[in-house]
């Protein structure tokens, strides 16, 4: 997948999460899967990518994550 489908899918995600009230780091590092599980706007791929929203923000990577660097680079 190209760099630029990554970065739309990844905001998309991050877009969903906003809406849903996860609007703060403190808020998404807190997310449950099990709570966004019941959010119905959200497809199995989307749900991966929230937790590596979730995982990137922990790890301080996340402007990496966004740009689509995979920890190797």
């Amino acid at each position: 997948m190209n760099k630029d489908k990554i970065l739309k899918e990844r905001l998309k995600v991050f877009e969903k999460l906003l809406n849903a009230g996860y609007n703060t780091d403190k808020k998404i590092m807190d997310m449950k899967i099990e709570k966004i599980i019941l959010l119905s706007n959200f497809s199995r791929a989307e749900l991966m990518i929230a937790v590596e929203i979730k995982q990137a923000l922990i790890s301080k990577t996340l402007i990496s994550f966004f740009s689509g660097i995979d920890k190797k680079d």
